[in-house]
């Protein structure tokens, strides 16, 4: 009766019950108050008809060393700084840092979510589906981003080449952050209870930086949907109504599935808390001014965000130039548009 899906839920759309009817019935998720609603946009389909329902939201932040911060006497960052603030707030870091550690994670192009929520600041969005599906990609985004990272690089903000090829940063398990490489980095909110686990380093969390337009995307997590073929489809729908907008099964989850949907849920969750739950709330309400819904991923996707790291890599270890990866890019963006 019942189907859990990630992002994927687009893939199985024929098996699937629209939910519209059920909504403000079984489904008491249609208001603001009961549901954040920009959770549904993204299992919504281009007719306007829903088919899933997120369990919870996720969202890139910036976990943080707070036991190595602290015992080099620096402040704690703060939310919402901008990419000069942060980069200035690196640098004095940097002074005070044991050697061989550096600021920040090298995460310029291992994660094609921080290059698309840096793009959608400069209203250069990597992928919409304006017109069908459109990008507004540029060379200048590419290359302002490239070289930002270059010049962090070349600072020593950010580890060296060899150091950064050594993790993969898809987890706790190779991670610049954990292994004590670096102080900032990276991560999903949903990853900071796991990275704390792998630590016996305090951590913190904090926001991604702030400049141009609207771009933190709140993304979900996983999903429930209807089999059209169910036979008990209301009784299916009140499930999932119970699952998403009620405290006690809000309890049992926590923030396994991300930060519930439900402001009630939410609440109820909040309380109590432990230290790293606290620190994604707060985020979370810390850029609530700033959200955008989900939107599509680049046509083609997993093998972006292959080009991509190579591209990094590349410009890295000195085998292309700034200018020369920008364009490696932007070509890379184009024709994965149309492929």
């Amino acid at each position: 009766d019942i189907i859990q899906f990630g992002g994927n839920w687009p893939d199985y759309k024929q098996y699937l019950e629209p939910l519209n009817g059920y909504l403000g019935q079984q489904l008491m998720i249609n208001t603001p108050e009961t549901f954040d609603q920009n959770a549904l946009v993204p299992a919504t389909d281009a007719d306007g008809n829903l088919y899933a329902i997120s369990l919870g939201t996720n969202t890139l932040i910036l976990a943080y060393n707070k036991t190595m911060i602290e015992a080099a006497g620096v402040a704690l960052p703060a939310d919402n700084m901008t990419w000069e603030e942060m980069i200035a707030y690196g640098k004095e870091l940097k002074a005070k840092l044991p050697e061989g550690v550096a600021p920040f994670v090298d995460n310029g192009t291992n994660q094609a979510n921080y290059l698309s929520y840096f793009y959608t600041q400069q209203g250069t969005k990597l992928w919409t589906l304006d017109d069908g599906g459109k990008s507004y990609a540029t060379v200048e985004s590419a290359q302002k981003w490239l070289q930002m990272w270059a010049d962090m690089r070349a600072e020593g903000l950010i580890p060296d080449a060899d150091t950064t090829a050594t993790y993969g940063e898809t987890g706790a398990d190779n991670s610049a952050l954990v292994a004590g490489k670096a102080a900032i980095g990276l991560i999903w909110s949903n990853q900071l209870a796991g990275y704390q686990a792998a630590m016996t380093d305090i951590l913190g969390a904090t926001t991604l930086p702030v400049g141009g337009e609207d771009s933190y995307v709140i993304q979900m997590s996983q999903y429930l949907a209807i089999s059209k073929d169910s036979a008990n489809k209301e009784a299916a729908a009140l499930f999932i109504n119970f699952f998403v907008t009620t405290p006690s099964a809000g309890a049992v989850l926590q923030t396994n599935r991300g930060i519930p949907s439900s402001p009630v849920v939410r609440v109820a969750t909040g309380v109590g808390a432990s230290k790293t739950d606290a620190a994604v709330y707060r985020i979370y309400n810390a850029v609530a001014d700033r959200t955008i819904p989900q939107g599509p991923n680049l046509p083609n996707d997993q093998e972006f965000v292959n080009e991509l790291l190579l591209i990094g890599q590349q410009v890295a270890y000195g085998q292309s130039t700034v200018e020369q990866a920008a364009a490696d890019l932007q070509a890379l963006i184009e024709r994965l548009a149309v492929k």
